[in-house]
């Protein structure tokens, strides 16, 4: 029903302004409107091309810390999707085919190929990781636990001075008694 108000109401404006304005003065009201557009178009389009590139990349940067997340947690289904390579995306293949014939289940459990475990995917890729900077995640991993232990020694400490403050009060509260 407002619809067909508004329509009706849009049909009748514009017959009084057909009537009443002259074609000068339209043309003038469209020139206007135009201009007005344009400015709007321009401001959108300016806007839009100066926030790109910093959304991209935070964009960017939130999906790599994802997929590297989900790497480190095994979960490879996961890092795919961070990575846009999951099924529904063109990743080279097609329809989960692996190019020979094989699905991506046919191959996804642990093949022992001449007494050797074959590793691939997400578990090759964090292996690789660990033989490459086996110094360097150890020692990072060091200073994250020592980071933690300074933490705990000086909850501990905090604590222990708080329960010495609290027997001292009970103890002087008895003595006043």
């Amino acid at each position: 029903m407002n619809r067909q108000l508004d329509e009706e109401l849009q049909i009748h404006f514009r017959d009084i302004l057909e009537a009443d304005l002259s074609k000068q003065t339209m043309k003038g009201i469209k020139k206007a409107v135009d201009g007005i557009l344009n400015d709007i178009e321009d401001d959108v389009m300016y806007r839009l091309k100066d926030d790109l590139a910093p959304n991209l990349t935070a964009y960017v940067a939130d999906m790599a810390q994802r997929a590297v997340e989900q790497l480190l947690a095994g979960n490879e289904d996961q890092m795919r999707r961070y990575l846009g390579c999951e099924s529904g995306h063109w990743n080279g293949r097609s329809d989960g085919d692996n190019g020979w014939g094989r699905k991506r289940e046919d191959y996804e459990w642990h093949q022992v190929i001449h007494g050797k475990l074959f590793e691939q995917g997400a578990v090759k890729l964090r292996k690789d990781i660990v033989e490459a900077h086996r110094d360097l995640i150890a020692s990072e991993r060091i200073l994250d636990l020592e980071d933690q232990v300074k933490s705990l020694v000086a909850q501990v400490n905090r604590a222990n001075t708080e329960k010495d403050r609290m027997w001292e009060r009970l103890h002087n509260a008895r003595m006043e008694t």
